[in-house]
């Protein structure tokens, strides 16, 4: 009886309480008055939910959102249904990005890069259920994830994000400010906006000297978040990194792309592709190249 209570009370706080704590959240956001919350504003798997919990444990005021532009989540929705798949609630970047429209206080945002080829692989792992549904993790073929990667995935997010969604918001152009590729991290400060970009392969201590920075803190403790090595699919991840090869083509449309090439060097790029050659060259499934498949991303 008592288990019964539970589970019972249990989803009435997932169909009642939850919602209803989100839509005032939302509307606060919306109408509300007073300084705008230090936004975590980036594409998707590039570390930032490390930095939104390091936030909320030290007490920081802020929100996580991927998108926020109403016409960047109105055509991603289109999208979605068109492929017959669940359209994500995006009604929390709608309202932020009211709440900016109508505000004329200072907007302070945090934005993190990473290497676009891992970046992909991982949100592409993220997203397994847009391609597999809610079958068991063991029933997929490493071979079949991996074409239907290359095939499938939308691989030019991660190198437009910048232009359509975060300076369609902000009317600011992250490219027209040289990253600073051995500190790892710039503060952007233009109009009302104070931005903090910040690359998710940075140390911890540099990450923490950062982060204080920006936000004047001392010493803030990183929470580790959406560690994709701790998920349930974490084996199928590693063998499909491990066996993957990527085609040339591919190299060149990510690594020789403006986005990788405004935050990271030529030096740190050519490194980077020759680990993922590397990568293909010893994997136990490498005779079988995706180059040979003739795959082009675009």
């Amino acid at each position: 009886m008592i288990r019964a209570t539970q589970r019972i009370m249990r989803k009435l706080r997932r169909s009642l309480l939850v919602p209803a704590q989100q839509w005032f959240k939302r509307m606060k956001l919306r109408y509300g008055s007073g300084e705008i919350p230090v936004l975590v504003f980036q594409v998707g798997k590039v570390g930032s939910s490390t930095v939104y919990y390091s936030l909320k444990k030290a007490g920081i005021a802020c929100e996580h959102v991927h998108r926020i532009a109403p016409e960047s989540i109105a055509r991603i929705a289109n999208e979605r249904r068109g492929k017959g798949l669940r359209v994500k609630d995006e009604r929390l970047g709608l309202a932020i990005n009211e709440r900016i429209r109508r505000s004329d206080g200072k907007v302070r945002i945090i934005t993190m890069v990473r290497e676009p080829v891992s970046r992909n692989i991982s949100a592409f792992f993220q997203n397994l259920t847009d391609y597999y549904g809610e079958s068991p993790l063991d029933s997929i073929s490493v071979k079949e994830a991996i074409r239907r990667f290359l095939d499938e995935y939308p691989h030019h997010v991660i190198l437009d994000w910048f232009d359509t969604e975060f300076e369609s918001v902000t009317d600011v152009s992250l490219y027209d400010y040289p990253f600073p590729n051995e500190k790892q991290w710039m503060i952007v400060e233009e109009g009302r906006f104070e931005i903090l970009v910040l690359r998710v392969e940075a140390s911890d201590n540099v990450k923490k000297q950062a982060l204080d920075s920006f936000l004047n803190l001392e010493n803030l403790e990183l929470v580790r978040a959406n560690v994709g090595g701790i998920k349930d699919y974490a084996r199928l991840y590693e063998n499909f990194r491990r066996q993957i090869s990527l085609p040339h083509s591919y190299l060149d449309l990510m690594l020789d792309s403006k986005y990788a090439r405004h935050y990271y060097s030529s030096e740190e790029l050519a490194s980077t592709r020759a680990s993922w050659l590397k990568t293909a060259d010893s994997g136990s499934d490498a005779a079988d190249s995706n180059e040979k498949s003739n795959h082009e991303c675009v």
